[in-house]
């Protein structure tokens, strides 16, 4: 039964002089998969231009209910007209943004690069034969993840500088570089595989390497580093004291090595250490968070190892910024932290935002043996900063594949 058929049937008992209410029951029943109501019969009958009534109803009050539609209609239609013609058009389309040709896009602001860098963990052996292959790590791995960490900058960069100016380099480092003294924990010199000293010489010697190819595509690097939980002295987390950090070493050591290729002077103000002057600049920071103005925001860095995640009430990230902002005077714009080893970012303020970096480990036997069990593929964040817009043009940079990463077995189905 087609709605042209009713409609039909509508008219032709309409013609007959039958009221809308007693029209209802006859399409009920000869088109039952197609019921209106009474009110409806009206309706459709004055779209299709026929007269309808009601039971009761005089010749009279049928046309006062005719005038009063159509006074209603002719109303709507003139305030439609109206509308549109008082409502402006969009603005068009800039020039510079419907250019095909680069010379003709207007890209024309300094922009600069930041890399955030963190949970490295060097020489740390996580067994996949102790996860049922859940998790992995060891030195090969770190070392394959860190020439792709390197590659992903360049690459994003080539990227970027075909047709932005991006010629600063800045890379926060945020801390857990190195596995450690062997002594944070009970197992953790069964998950190491070299001592505290010659995980320094070979993160130092791989570092030097990784930012020196910095170099093949920016004029300038500046790099800002905070001392990690895993490069402290200390066995037990309450007698360490942050100063005294095995990763503020390597990192002197990385910074005087580069110095005699790309030069610099050392300062020491507040404690700090800062080789500056050269192609390479290093900000060392002997304290657990740091500093750094990037295109005129203020950006905040620290490993972050007393903070819990982003949205934790009191203790998390969030709760965190919004303190150290009474704390210094004056709004942080950009607070970067790394430690839990998720990716994660959240705006809780007008330009105001926390960023959690990622990690080069990926899932640990910390991760999956935790009540809240957690792991994601390795990554580290990449973005431009821009003097009017802050933070753009965000990449993360994976550092792994699915399939690299899990290596599980399931027995009755790996076996066959």
């Amino acid at each position: 039964m087609s709605v042209e058929k009713r409609d039909e049937r509508m008219l032709e008992l309409n013609a007959k002089g039958l009221a809308n209410e007693e029209i209802q029951p006859i399409l009920a029943k000869e088109f039952p998969a197609l019921i209106v109501t009474a009110r409806t019969i009206a309706d459709r009958l004055w779209r299709m231009g026929a007269k309808a009534f009601s039971e009761g109803s005089s010749d009279q009050e049928q046309q006062e209910e005719r005038n009063a539609s159509q006074q209603l209609v002719e109303h709507m239609l003139d305030k439609t007209a109206e509308f549109i013609r008082d409502h402006k058009p969009m603005p068009p389309v800039p020039d510079k943004i419907r250019a095909v040709r680069i010379e003709d896009m207007g890209f024309n602001t300094l922009q600069e690069a930041v890399a955030l860098f963190s949970d490295l963990h060097y020489y740390s052996r996580i067994d996949r034969r102790a996860s049922n292959g859940l998790a992995e790590y060891n030195i090969d791995i770190a070392r394959e993840r860190f020439t792709r960490w390197r590659n992903g900058i360049l690459r994003f960069t080539q990227i970027h500088q075909l047709v932005l100016e991006v010629k600063t380099l800045n890379i926060l480092a945020l801390g857990d570089d190195l596995e450690g003294h062997g002594e944070m924990f009970g197992s953790q010199a069964l998950q190491m595989s070299e001592s505290i000293n010659f995980q320094i010489l070979g993160f130092v010697e791989d570092a030097v390497d990784i930012i020196l190819s910095f170099l093949e595509r920016y004029e300038h690097i500046n790099i800002v580093k905070v001392p990690g939980n895993h490069g402290r002295i200390t066995a037990r987390a309450k007698s360490a004291y942050t100063p005294d950090n095995f990763e503020t070493l390597a990192w002197e050591m990385i910074a005087e090595r580069i110095r005699s290729t790309t030069g610099g002077e050392w300062e020491t103000p507040n404690g700090n250490r800062h080789l500056e002057g050269g192609l390479v600049d290093f900000h060392i920071i002997k304290g657990a968070i740091g500093f750094i103005e990037i295109m005129g925001w203020l950006c905040a860095l620290r490993h972050g190892q007393s903070i819990k995640g982003l949205n934790a009430t009191y203790t998390g990230a969030i709760d965190n910024k919004l303190r150290l902002n009474s704390v210094i005077g004056e709004q942080i714009n950009y607070y970067f932290k790394a430690h839990l080893h998720e990716a994660q970012s959240a705006e809780h303020e007008i330009r105001g935002e926390t960023i959690q970096n990622g990690c080069f480990v990926g899932p640990s036997l910390l991760s999956i043996e935790m009540s809240r069990a957690a792991s994601n593929i390795p990554s580290q964040e990449f973005f431009l900063f821009h003097p009017a817009y802050g933070r753009t043009h965000l990449n993360r940079i994976y550092l792994a594949t699915v399939d690299e990463v899990r290596h599980l077995e399931v027995i009755g189905r790996d076996s066959k």
